[in-house]
């Protein structure tokens, strides 16, 4: 029991880093495309984790982090995770994107750490 147990673990650790598709058609190269990073759903006790439950009118699905979409704006939802405090605080982001480059979504606690106050961007 212990090894199914510890394969599953292991496969949910590695699909929390899997890219997910947000746009139609065959994939494409990484110049071509832009990559919105989130946090994983499932983690090792991250202090604050933006997960990534919507871009545009497409659900995330479990297990992914990352979103590949096309350069352009895109409507991001987020769900901003403290686990100290236990709380979820929900988001909504416009984000331009650009291709071939990496967007990185950060949490952010209020005054007092009690829950996320903002979720920001960064390139990396």
């Amino acid at each position: 029991m212990t090894r199914l147990t510890l394969a599953i673990l292991t496969a949910s650790l590695l699909a929390a880093c899997a890219t997910q598709r947000a746009y139609e058609g065959p994939a494409r190269s990484r110049g071509d495309i832009a990559v919105i990073e989130g946090g994983p759903a499932v983690n090792a006790g991250l202090p604050i984790v933006p997960i990534i439950r919507k871009i545009d009118d497409r659900v995330v699905h479990f297990g992914y982090s990352q979103v590949a979409v096309e350069p352009g704006t895109h409507r991001v939802l987020v769900d901003c995770v403290m686990q100290s405090a236990h709380t979820t605080t929900r988001h909504e982001l416009s984000i331009e994107v650009y291709p071939g480059r990496r967007y990185r979504l950060v949490g952010e606690s209020e005054a007092g750490n009690r829950r996320c106050g903002t979720v920001r961007v960064e390139e990396r």
